[in-house]
């Protein structure tokens, strides 16, 4: 080996454990940097008929795209998990249990019938009921406002979640971009980049379900679940909420979610979208509408009962005349008295004296069941509608605890091999620190031999 070829390979040396000791050092530098990936340097052999000694052919990301990808999924998982618990526990406190609750008010409203069929001509009692149906239809359309409210809650949160993830889109899309120049231009991965890239999927695949596909130029293509796309290359697609045909709880127009299509139109992202948006998307479309028909099926079953008790041709009023109906309204959310006079009450089927056959009719709706109910009384209805919502609390609750879990779970598979080990960079340090020294007493050894060859030719 020539002395110029010695003088070389220290020269290639010296440069190459350099560059691995500061990719050493970024390693070191960001050990608590969320999203960084830790970095390898690939040294490579030169050929003797370039020179010889050795290069840093590039700096890798040490990645498992298999633990990313199972990331994003559970990612998104338990961003919806934990999307559905909090509009759920919005749910809960408009069922309240006890006094305050509409199964209290129930329970006090055929007490006063009770009440009734004792003291039947009674103008304070017959009051009393007036105030206690009033109470009751109260809290009625208090709970159907109720679940009103959280519906059109869940769906300003998806048109908040969606120029969220259009935002998301395009930030890729200008990475995937980025990401192209950079590693066409210098031959390396652009790896700063790559992370930036790797923390806005994560972000997205938290608002919907993605998968992902790398392509040969460094570009990542992202697709929904249903297996629309949402970026492709450097281009990304817009999500849109838009006013849709579906009425709302609260009468107002509901939002479509989908991906603006070429003419305009909306593609939809699925039955599933996943993430926040697809959670939010089923409480709002399932759960709520859901748990609004059962609250509507107790109110118009109390309306329709208590009136025809009401209205029984042969009941009688304090006047002497059949009664008229008691509560009116299409449902729970605009159930109201409809009776004002006490007098008009009909506790009687005769024009004698203190009858009470109608007043006791009507104590009795408290332990009929109906066919409307599926079987159940009124109470046994409210009281199962209360338990539904809670199981449904519970069970979101613990559904969002276990996903957190299993999210963490794969963080940490994922830290375990992407992140920082310090020991690791610590021994890494030592053994490009002593190439390096050896580097330099290679050079020296051949400048000295270079020294000593010029000196025997002078």
């Amino acid at each position: 080996m020539a002395i110029s070829d010695i003088l070389n390979a220290g020269r290639s040396s010296l440069i190459a454990q350099q560059r691995a000791l500061k990719v050493n050092g970024n390693n070191i530098a960001n050990v608590n940097t969320p999203g960084y990936t830790r970095q390898r340097p690939i040294l490579e052999a030169v050929p003797t008929s370039a020179g010889g000694g050795v290069r840093v052919a590039d700096v890798e990301q040490i990645v498992d795209r298999f633990v990313e990808t199972r990331l994003l999924g559970q990612s998104s998982t338990a961003a919806g998990a934990s999307a559905r618990r909090d509009l759920l526990e919005g749910v809960q406190s408009l069922f309240p249990v006890g006094d305050a609750s509409v199964s209290g008010a129930l329970q006090d409203f055929f007490a006063a019938a009770n009440e009734l069929s004792a003291h039947p001509e009674d103008l304070a009692v017959r009051n009393d009921l007036l105030d206690r149906a009033e109470t009751l239809a109260g809290k009625l359309r208090s709970s159907a406002e109720g679940l009103g409210a959280v519906q059109r809650e869940a769906d300003d949160r998806v048109t908040a979640d969606v120029a969220d993830a259009n935002g998301i889109l395009s930030r890729i899309a200008d990475l995937n971009r980025s990401i192209r120049v950079e590693e066409v231009a210098t031959g390396s991965s652009a790896n700063e980049l790559r992370d930036q890239r790797r923390s806005a999927l994560g972000d997205l695949a938290k608002l919907v379900g993605i998968r992902t596909v790398e392509n040969d130029d460094g570009s990542v293509d992202v697709y929904a679940r249903s297996g629309v796309a949402l970026v492709s290359g450097s281009n990304a697609a817009r999500l849109e909420a838009r006013l849709g045909t579906t009425l709302g709880l609260d009468g107002a127009v509901l939002h479509d979610v989908g991906v603006v299509a070429p003419d305009a139109s909306l593609i939809p992202l699925g039955s599933d979208p996943g993430g926040s948006i697809g959670a939010r998307l089923g409480v709002r479309d399932d759960e709520l509408v859901a748990q609004a028909g059962s609250l509507d099926a107790i109110a118009v079953t109390l309306r329709d009962a208590v009136n025809g008790v009401q209205t029984d041709p042969a009941g009688r009023d304090l006047d002497g005349l059949v009664g008229s109906a008691l509560f009116a309204g299409t449902g729970a959310a605009d159930l109201t008295v409809a009776l004002t006079d006490p007098r008009g009450i009909a506790a009687a089927q005769s024009t004698t004296g203190g009858d009470n056959a109608n007043a006791l009719a009507l104590a009795n709706l408290q332990t009929t069941t109906f066919a409307g109910l599926s079987g159940q009384t009124l109470s046994g209805a409210m009281g199962a509608l209360q338990s539904d919502v809670g199981a449904s609390v519970r069970n979101a609750t613990d559904a969002a605890t276990i996903e957190d879990g299993l999210l963490a779970n794969v963080q940490a598979q994922r830290d375990s091999v992407s992140g920082v080990s310090l020991e690791e960079e610590f021994t890494d340090l030592i053994r490009f620190q002593r190439a390096f020294q050896a580097a330099a007493q290679l050079i020296s050894v051949g400048d000295g031999m270079l020294q000593e060859l010029l000196g025997m030719v002078r």
